[in-house]
């Protein structure tokens, strides 16, 4: 190859990289605009000065500026209908895909056009389409996920809770304690009730607290020198609704981890109130605290395998976020030799379902 060929090819090069760069940083109406006036002005323009300098003002020369300038009015015609039917259904689409980036996916461009632009968009719009249909099959994918998960928590009482708890029905039945039989088997068989009966995936706070009652009072006559109790709930927020097996846990873990460990008898208060438009159950406890490096992991996925009922604070906060979404769930304070507050956060007002991811 010589150097005349490289010359051409350099610049054939830089031909193209304007074409295809240099002119993509214009828009469309302005790509057009220079190309009307080099294919279309500058020709005519050369056509008719060439004319006048053999011709001078002869009609010869008029005719030429008249027939010049209707080909130049027909030419910026074309040149306008194919801008518009470029940019139309581009803006369009443009202002489609913006909505669908929005959360839209309800919107299509519907191009009933045949060439190249309407290809693009049946594809967009297929796009849209599957996109809709996977956002749709993961929302039932998590509903079927949250069901399965609160079936199995439903199954899922403590084998030591409910063993250490038949075991000392039996010591008061033979210690002659009748009236503590009675009540600590009425609050079982309520606990277990609540507990598996009740396939709903959202009861009322109320509801959920005297699940929390039930079991306190178990606990309570387990522990007589341990646990001391105290549940109040503000009228406004008994009638809330709350996913199911949200307190127990809490409260569990409370006992185990906070109050199990104190050298003196404890006490835990559950407190249900409204905090403007929020509805928060406070569970606090008296007992040995922790530190700051123990807070920092309360809610590690690996503290699963020895807090309540397997659940723990983690599966108890994905639950939460789950339903309710990122600003809602537990908030934990607590500090070193004086004990825990667990607050869990849910909305006041809720509409009639949650679909978060």
């Amino acid at each position: 190859m010589n150097y005349d060929d490289n010359y051409e090819d350099e610049a054939f090069q830089t031909l193209r990289h304007f074409a295809l760069v240099g002119l993509r940083n214009l828009n469309i109406q302005n790509r057009l605009i220079i190309s009307y006036i080099i294919s279309t002005i500058f020709p005519l323009l050369f056509v008719y000065l060439y004319s006048y300098y053999l011709y001078g003002s002869s009609v010869v020369t008029g005719q030429l500026l008249v027939l010049s300038i209707l080909i130049a009015g027909i030419a910026l015609t074309m040149t306008t209908y194919t801008y518009l039917s470029i940019s139309s259904p581009i803006q369009h689409m443009i202002e489609t895909c913006q909505n669908i980036s929005d959360g839209n996916l309800d919107v299509r461009i519907q191009d009933k056009g045949n060439d190249e632009l309407a290809y693009l968009s049946d594809n967009i719009d297929s796009m849209a389409t599957e996109i809709q249909l996977l956002l749709e099959q993961r929302q039932e994918s998590d509903a079927r996920k949250r069901e399965l998960e609160l079936k199995m928590l439903q199954y899922q009482i403590n084998p030591h809770f409910l063993y250490n708890t038949l075991d000392s029905i039996i010591w008061m039945a033979e210690g002659k304690k009748n009236e503590e039989v009675v009540i600590m088997t009425a609050s079982l068989a309520r606990l277990l009730r609540q507990s598996i009966s009740n396939e709903d995936e959202l009861v009322t706070i109320g509801q959920e607290i005297e699940y929390v009652r039930s079991y306190l009072t178990i606990q309570k006559m387990r522990y007589k020198d341990k646990l001391e109790f105290e549940i109040k709930a503000d009228p406004s927020i008994t009638q809330v609704p709350i996913i199911r097996l949200v307190l127990q846990p809490l409260v569990e873990n409370a006992i185990y981890h906070g109050l199990k460990y104190k050298d003196s008898k404890g006490l835990l208060t559950v407190h249900g109130y409204m905090k403007g438009e929020n509805a928060v159950i406070d569970i606090t406890d008296d007992g040995v605290g922790m530190d700051e490096e123990t807070l920092k992991h309360i809610y590690d996925k690996h503290k699963v395998n020895y807090r309540s009922n397997g659940v723990g604070v983690y599966n108890v906060q994905q639950r939460l976020v789950l339903y309710y979404g990122k600003d809602y769930g537990i908030i934990y304070h607590s500090e070193k030799g004086k004990g825990t507050t667990a607050s869990v956060v849910i909305p006041g007002i809720q509409e009639e379902s949650h679909e978060k991811s």
